[in-house]
């Protein structure tokens, strides 16, 4: 089975575009496209950027040696087209665009290859490149860009897997790696540019401890709650959809419906995917969802598209790990209208670089998991949102908070009201009781 997949037929029906390179083709699937014919006719000016003064043959000769392997990353009714030489030319071109847009250079270089390639292409084609480089049917084997970058720079392997590691980790999140030590994923040997860019934001820590003993402070308001909740239990049937839930099928639904039942959004501050956590506050009368940071743009629906074919793709190798799938259900739980969106964004959870909202909602309404996501990510996340939202106790506390303290004024008017009812009291007790003369 070829390492280089097709993108299920059944996805492409969805929308066929979301799967198609818009300006430049990787490989031979989508090689010698009509569409496609201006960034072709560029990619000799791409070649001679990459190699500098070096002789072409030198790669050529390199990318030969290994012909047989790179062609058996591909489906044989594809290779079959174009004889051993031409395939390597295809290959050097191919990755001397990746490399010349997203590789190894230092700044002043790498700023003059961006102006040199937007002067050829202009600005619109130079950022639709970063769009087909997410597609699964335009890869090219990692191996021919490392061999590539061995022969150019002289550099280690394994110094330009970390490298790109860097830099794709740096475009998602807006940062650098950090505790990449923990990181165990990452250095491991990439089938192609689209594993790379998916072991970066997946790679991370799956689960914390959800509670720990010091977190509620010196009283145990975790105790009082569960007691409270068992008695409202017997005489409000708090728990009579309990099993519902245990099953898999979650109640939950949408951010700000989590927010009237005191659960409150938060930024989790880990750089994954896997940055779901869920926490009680000190007093328990509320609770934080707390998610990853995420950008979403122009590309945000194509990358997740060509995301999830690859973890359905049955020879990756990732080991049927349907990290991104998994996450992309949670959020599809979570965002269903503009509200969502909103709070999501002023939590600063959401960078939206779409515009309005509601191009965010219909982004996530536009991702099919086919029912495909791993049920035991965020299992115990889920489990506590649901535990939080059927109690009684917690949804009264929220309600009241929402009622009473949510507004300046009507903490005002509460306040009045029980001076008021103070006064009352203390006049009607010495109504009933007047001091002596």
């Amino acid at each position: 089975m070829p390492l280089m997949q097709m993108v299920p037929m059944l996805m492409k029906e969805e929308n066929k575009e979301d799967y198609e390179p818009k300006v430049v083709s990787f490989g031979p699937y989508h090689h010698g496209n009509e569409k496609l014919k201006f960034v072709e006719n560029f990619k000799p000016t791409a070649v001679q950027m990459f190699i500098g003064d070096m002789n072409e043959d030198v790669f050529i000769d390199a990318i030969l040696r290994e012909i047989e392997n790179v062609k058996k990353c591909y489906l044989e009714e594809f290779t079959r087209r174009y004889t051993d030489i031409q395939f390597a030319h295809m290959m050097l071109r191919d990755a001397c665009v990746i490399l010349n847009y997203f590789g190894p250079k230092d700044i002043d270089k790498s700023y003059k290859a961006a102006e040199t390639i937007n002067n050829h292409l202009g600005i619109a084609v130079y950022n639709s490149i970063r769009r087909d480089m997410h597609l699964l049917e335009n890869q090219i084997p990692f191996l021919i860009l490392e061999m590539l970058v061995a022969l150019r720079y002289n550099t280690p392997r394994h110094s330009f897997i970390k490298a790109m590691e860097r830099d794709s980790f740096k475009m998602f999140f807006n940062g650098m790696i950090e505790h990449a030590e923990d990181k165990d994923d990452l250095g491991k040997n990439p089938a192609h540019l689209l594993e790379i860019f998916r072991r970066v934001i997946v790679t991370g820590p799956e689960h914390d401890p959800i509670l720990r003993e010091n977190e509620y402070g010196c009283c145990n308001v975790k105790d009082m709650l569960t007691r409270l909740e068992n008695g409202c239990g017997k005489c409000c049937k708090d728990d009579e959809n309990h099993e519902e839930w245990h099953g898999g099928q979650y109640v939950f639904r949408s951010v700000t419906d989590l927010k009237s039942k005191g659960i409150y959004s938060k930024a989790s501050g880990i750089k994954s995917l896997k940055g779901v956590r869920f926490s009680p506050t000190r007093f328990c009368w509320s609770a934080e969802l707390k998610l990853p940071f995420m950008y979403v743009d122009m590309y945000t629906r194509v990358f997740f598209k060509n995301m999830i074919a690859y973890e359905f793709s049955p020879n990756s190798l990732i080991n049927n790990d349907k990290s991104v799938t998994s996450y992309v259900s949670f959020m599809k739980l979570l965002v269903v209208t503009e509200e969502d969106v909103k709070e999501l964004r002023e939590n600063k959870i959401i960078i939206n670089c779409l515009g309005s909202d509601d191009d965010v909602v219909q982004v996530y309404k536009d991702l099919n998991t086919y029912e495909g996501g791993d049920t035991s990510y965020f299992w115990d996340v889920k489990e506590h949102i649901e535990h939080h939202y059927h109690s009684k106790i917690r949804t009264w506390m929220a309600e009241f908070r929402t009622t009473y303290f949510n507004n300046p004024w009507t903490i005002i008017a509460l306040v009045a009201s029980l001076f008021l009812l103070c006064l009352d009291i203390v006049q009607t007790y010495y109504s009933i009781h007047p001091p002596p003369n």
